[in-house]
This record gives C-alpha cells, structure tokens and sequence, in this order.
C-alpha cells in the first residue's frame, strides 16, 4: 500500500483564507469607514493649488495659514496622495464615433489628427492624475469608556436594549464624526482649497483601486447598485471573509 496515497485520501480539503481578514475595514456604509476597532472614518476629496503660479508672498501667505489650519485641530488627519494612470478609452470611442458621423472634410481630418496624436501620447508615455484625500477619524470607543458615569460602573445603570442602544451610539458617533468633517471643510476653505465628502459609491472605487492599482486601469467597477445590498461588509463565505454588498445612495 501506498502511504502517500492513504494520507492525501483522508486529508481534508485545504481551505483558503480571504485577504479581507487583514484589512482594517470591517464596513463601508453611510458615506463612513467602519473599522474593526469600532472607530470610523470619513473621507474627503480636496482640490490643488499650484504654487509655482503664485508669488512668493501669496506662497508665504498659504503656506502659514495651512500651518495655523493644521494647528488648530485637536484630532489627528491623515492626507493621502494619490497617482492614477488615466484611463482614456471611453474618450477615444468618443472620438472615432465622431470621427465616423462627421461628413468628409476638414473637421473630419482634424479628429483624425486629434486621434493619432492621441494615440502617439499614450503609446510613448504614462498620463497621470493625481487626487488629494484627507481622512478623518473618530474614535468613539475612548470617549463612551471615560462617559460612562459611576452608575454604570457600579452596575446600578438602567440596562438599555442592545440593538436600540447600538443604533443610538451609531447615530451619535456619526454626528461626531460629519462636525470632524465640517469643521476641516471649513479650515480647507480658508487656504482656497474646495473638499468635497466622498459618498459610499466613491469609497469603494477609492479602496478598489489602493488595493487593486494594476487591474483598476482597464477594469472598472459599474453598477454599484447591482449588487443587491445598501453596503459593502464582510460575509463568511467559502474560504474565509468576502466582499458583497452595493452602495448606499
């Protein structure tokens, strides 16, 4: 008898864990990150300034009221920066449907030409975008544990239901959290730099493409909405945590 043929017989099928398991992201829900460790997170898209165009008392000028925006928040940020290759197909099509309507001429030439050069540029060169993000972060778990009063600690506190208890902090937590954002909207503002919140849809194209930087190019996520949930969360599925969800409109 084979004994390597009686072992692989009586083994079990191997299982594979899903890379979510090490994500810090437990849900994306509400415009809001939740994270693993119950705290959350908003995220905003903030315009750019090119300073090269500015003189250098207006550089001075930015660069100290940037200083006194960041000084004055008595919570952390976190500001990403973000280089994607841009994705020129769907404009490419645009063009050579309007190349095939336009009647022979001159302008017909021109869209031809426009499309050749087009096409040398991205053949010869990567065109990039760059996009700037700032994460705010609330951490309500630390505030609740120093609230919570000596009834509660003695254990004299009025037991409220879970689930409406859950649902309430969740809702408290959420208003904390939209005044973190109004609040560096508003300082942003102030060095002429427009945020704008980035919804549930954007978040989830945001993440697909940190952790998906080489497919995110050419494969693009459509029709959020098909995939049948308000959210993305985790499932136990086959093999670990899944992503399933849709976005929340």
């Amino acid at each position: 008898m084979n004994p390597f043929k009686k072992k692989q017989t009586g083994a079990n099928p191997q299982s594979f864990e899903s890379t979510q398991k090490y994500l810090a992201i437990d849900q994306i829900k509400d415009d809001v990150l939740l994270m693993k460790d119950g705290s959350l997170r908003g995220v905003l898209m903030v315009s750019s300034i090119n300073m090269s165009l500015r003189s250098e008392q207006e550089q001075s000028s930015i660069i100290y009221a940037y200083q006194n925006a960041l000084n004055s928040l008595d919570f952390p940020v976190q500001i990403l920066v973000q280089s994607r290759k841009v994705d020129l197909t769907s404009y490419m099509a645009i063009l050579e449907k309007e190349y095939e309507k336009e009647a022979p001429g001159l302008l017909k030439d021109q869209i031809q030409e426009y499309i050749s050069f087009l096409q040398q540029i991205l053949e010869s060169v990567n065109v990039m975008d760059k996009r700037f993000f700032v994460t705010v972060p609330y951490f309500p778990n630390v505030i609740q544990e120093s609230s919570k009063g000596v009834l509660s600690i003695v254990g004299l506190g009025k037991k409220a239901n879970p689930v409406s208890q859950s649902q309430r902090n969740y809702s408290i937590n959420l208003d904390q959290l939209n005044q973190r954002l109004d609040i560096v909207t508003s300082l942003l503002s102030t060095i002429e730099l427009k945020a704008s919140r980035l919804p549930t849809e954007a978040l989830i194209e945001l993440f697909y493409v940190c952790y998906n930087p080489e497919t995110a190019g050419h494969e693009h996520i459509k029709n959020l909405d098909s995939f049948g949930a308000k959210y993305i969360t985790r499932r136990e599925s086959l093999g670990g945590n899944t992503i399933g969800g849709g976005y929340a409109g």
